[in-house]
């Protein structure tokens, strides 16, 4: 197993005090955009793993069931074998595998790619700086168009990509019925 960096131990990928009001309270009051991003950035316990997967990866490395490396990759290579090789960052070495398994946790960017980028633009729909939906408290995009999941972040907070946040979502979702009328969020910076 490589990693950039020693395990990383946290119970949820954000503290706790983000599934309810504790922190949400404070976040809804944030109507600066740029602000409830870096306030997300800096909730997110990101690179970790919760203690009893770390304490079972630890174990397997003691009785060498697992090889635990803690290096960058900077380059690397399909071997004529098959194998793949992997150079390592400031001359750790290499590392030659039958195969690669990538867990690399969530993309800091805005999901959808370029269709949502073309839907963004022909529909008018309303984005903050960082790309991410601009929602009203139903997630509500526009008329008819929900979000949840990382789309609807910028309003439900840091746990909107875990389960937590599609509990909170689906029940915002559904509270608002099926009208789907959007209404513009007033006293918020874009």
């Amino acid at each position: 197993m490589l990693t950039r960096h020693a395990l990383r131990q946290h119970d949820l990928d954000s503290d706790p005090g983000w599934i309810g009001p504790k922190y949400q309270a404070g976040f809804q009051q944030i109507t600066d955009y740029v602000q409830r991003r870096m306030t997300i950035q800096q909730a997110r316990h990101r690179g970790s793993v919760p203690p009893d997967v770390a304490e079972q990866v630890q174990q397997a490395a003691q009785v060498e069931r697992l090889r635990l490396v803690q290096a960058e990759v900077v380059q690397a290579d399909q071997q004529d074998s098959g194998q793949i090789r992997l150079i390592l960052a400031d001359g750790a070495g290499t590392l030659t595998s039958d195969g690669v398994l990538l867990a690399t946790g969530f993309a800091p960017q805005r999901p959808g790619g370029a269709w949502l980028d073309a839907a963004i633009t022909e529909l008018g729909l309303p984005v903050a700086p960082c790309g991410y939906p601009i929602v009203n408290s139903a997630l509500c995009w526009t008329d008819g168009l929900y979000v949840l999941g990382p789309l609807a972040e910028l309003e439900i907070g840091p746990v909107a990509r875990n389960i937590t946040g599609a509990r909170q979502a689906a029940e915002r979702i559904s509270q608002a019925g099926y009208t789907g009328s959007y209404r513009a969020i007033k006293g918020r910076k874009v």
